[in-house]
């Protein structure tokens, strides 16, 4: 299988999967299409304003870990987190590993929609802004102004968040949604990727967990032993 990049998390290797993914694994793991995000999701759907939850924002260009560090001094924001990962990076011909955004321009703030349209877009965080997503109806009306602020459910972020921090050769992340074949879904027990929830995938003939991240893409851990996997109710 060809590696379109591979960069590295807490000094470990991580494959990205470039175009030849489909041709590759489409028979086992059913991919269905490849279409970037590109900040935005079609899939997530709009929630009330009560409770804090988890919104993608778009910073300018290079400024995500600026907004971060003002927002966590905010009041009303839970939390704000921009994930990163080392990449190798040549200047003046030497290469070496820096530390970047894994979804440059972008983080996460976990607050009230109420709270963040009173900070986005004016000073001190005038290069701060909603991800937004298409808002219709059934029919493919618009609703309101036709766009809603991106959120992440609480279990993905959760996912997400461990597969950032977890210490192990070939994960996997693309900019592309995943569509499973089977629609069960399974707790890691064991390991490094223990509490990550997701679905059993096959990628690169080994099984894995793998979880869509609404607005984001895919991730997959490495390779998970069945016996440290176990089948958990929806919902």
């Amino acid at each position: 299988m060809s590696i379109s990049s591979a960069a590295l998390v807490n000094g470990q290797k991580i494959s990205v999967l470039g175009d030849n993914l489909q041709k590759n694994v489409a028979e086992k793991a059913t991919i269905l299409y490849q279409k970037s995000f590109e900040g935005v999701s079609p899939n997530c759907i709009r929630t009330s304003d009560a409770g804090n939850k988890w919104f993608l924002m778009r910073a300018a260009y290079g400024q995500e870990k600026k907004a971060e560090e003002i927002l966590m001094q905010m009041e009303g924001v839970e939390n704000a987190y921009v994930p990163q990962w080392y990449k190798k990076r040549t200047f003046a011909g030497k290469t070496k590993n820096v530390l970047v955004s894994i979804i440059p321009n972008n983080l996460f703030v976990r607050s009230k929609e109420s709270v963040l349209a009173k900070l986005v877009g004016r000073e001190p965080l005038s290069f701060l802004h909603f991800s937004y997503q298409p808002h219709k109806d059934e029919f493919g009306r618009p609703i309101g102004t036709g766009r809603t602020p991106v959120v992440i459910p609480d279990r993905q972020m959760d996912s997400f968040r461990r597969w950032v921090d977890a210490d192990a050769e070939d994960k996997i992340f693309r900019q592309t949604s995943f569509i499973f074949k089977e629609n069960d879904l399974v707790r890691v027990t064991e390991g490094v990727f223990e509490g990550l929830v997701g679905h059993i995938v096959r990628l690169k003939g080994q099984t894995r967990v793998g979880v869509n991240i609404d607005g984001i893409g895919f991730i997959s851990t490495a390779y998970i032993p069945k016996n440290c996997i176990e089948k958990i109710e929806n919902g």
